[in-house]
């Protein structure tokens, strides 16, 4: 089973449809979790005992630039050995699974909400944000949910900026490129 999360950018669904047709040609099952954090696929792919993670994503990258970035079943990037074996099968011919055996993709919507939940028990029991006035820049990236609902729910105040993503603002105008903005 391969666990797949992208961030926001416009070519991530495109990047997304391709992995998840030839994972299912192959007879891999995918499980897709839309918009989400580098970290929550590593995360999940972990609990959910994924053979693979795929993140979509360039970081901080402009929105015109995309990439993958790979994560065992333990939930670390996977080693440049591995990456290189897996490189080398790009370029061989690979046997499609026959018809009855084609892999199956399905998205699961409270992907978000089990990062949160992983990200709020890290925090001691008795650690609360009440109080507390937290800037966050999200950079339109795939954070824009996760951050400022997480400080939200331990009991912060969240001004949050950069939430509005439409696929091409990712990094503009905020993020690690304008961190004036958070002043």
């Amino acid at each position: 089973r391969v666990v797949i999360g992208k961030d926001t950018r416009l070519s991530g669904y495109m990047v997304e449809n391709a992995l998840v047709a030839g994972f299912t040609a192959v007879g891999m099952d995918v499980v897709q979790f839309g918009p989400i954090p580098t970290p929550a696929v590593a995360m999940l792919a972990h609990s959910m005992r994924a053979d693979l993670g795929v993140m979509i994503s360039a970081s901080h990258n402009p929105y015109y630039d995309n990439g993958i970035k790979l994560f065992g079943p333990d939930g670390y990037k996977l080693s440049d050995e591995d990456e290189l074996k897996i490189e080398a099968l790009l370029n061989q011919d690979v046997p499609l699974a026959a018809s009855k055996d084609i892999g199956r993709a399905r998205r699961v919507d409270d992907a978000r909400g089990r990062y949160i939940h992983a990200v709020k028990s890290s925090f001691p029991a008795d650690l609360r944000l009440d109080g507390l006035k937290i800037v966050v820049d999200c950079a339109n990236g795939a954070a824009y949910q996760v951050a400022p609902s997480a400080f939200w729910e331990l009991g912060a105040e969240v001004v949050a900026v950069g939430v509005t993503p439409n696929g091409t603002n990712i990094n503009d105008g905020c993020g690690s490129t304008a961190p004036l903005l958070c002043q």
